[in-house]
């Protein structure tokens, strides 16, 4: 059965705690590394779901596209897309840390009549032009759940206009 509600959702970002990258106990917590490159700027993500979950299994598009703005404060990032997977909702804003060359954003948006909630895990290349990770995303509505749903993402920055 085909849910319209769950048409290719777009940049999804998981409301999962946000993790430092690193090891360290409380008692002696490891600081970020250095950022390895600065991200700010227009990028495109390319989504390729891998397992979809629940209600979720086949009622998207396999593979997508979103436009993403990233701008870079250190070792924050925030990321921005304006997909409106419900209108009226968005642009939606992820946050998320650098540190060296590895990228953790997170967050939620509306979709249907739910939340869609993912978590990314990226690298960014030598030359900091790409990043490649992954996406775990779940979305939780009145129609039921889709836990630990995953996609590859592949993301090259947009030349400067």
């Amino acid at each position: 059965m085909k849910l319209p509600f769950l048409r290719p959702f777009k940049f999804t970002v998981l409301t999962l705690a946000l993790f430092t990258l690193g090891c360290g106990d409380d008692d002696d917590p490891v600081s970020p590394e250095p950022p390895s490159a600065n991200l700010t700027g227009t990028w495109q993500f390319v989504v390729d779901i891998t397992v979809e979950t629940g209600i979720c299994a086949g009622n998207n598009e396999p593979t997508w596209q979103a436009t993403v703005d990233v701008v870079q404060n250190g070792n924050a990032v925030t990321a921005t897309s304006d997909w409106n997977s419900v209108p009226g909702t968005g642009p939606h804003e992820f946050g998320g840390t650098i540190s060296g060359n590895q990228v953790v954003l997170d967050g939620a948006y509306p979709e249907g009549t739910g939340t869609t909630l993912a978590l990314y895990q990226l690298t960014v290349s030598a030359d900091g032009n790409s990043m490649s990770g992954t996406e775990t995303w779940t979305y939780v509505g009145d129609e039921g759940t889709c836990s630990d749903s995953m996609s590859n993402i592949t993301a090259t920055r947009n030349p400067p206009d």
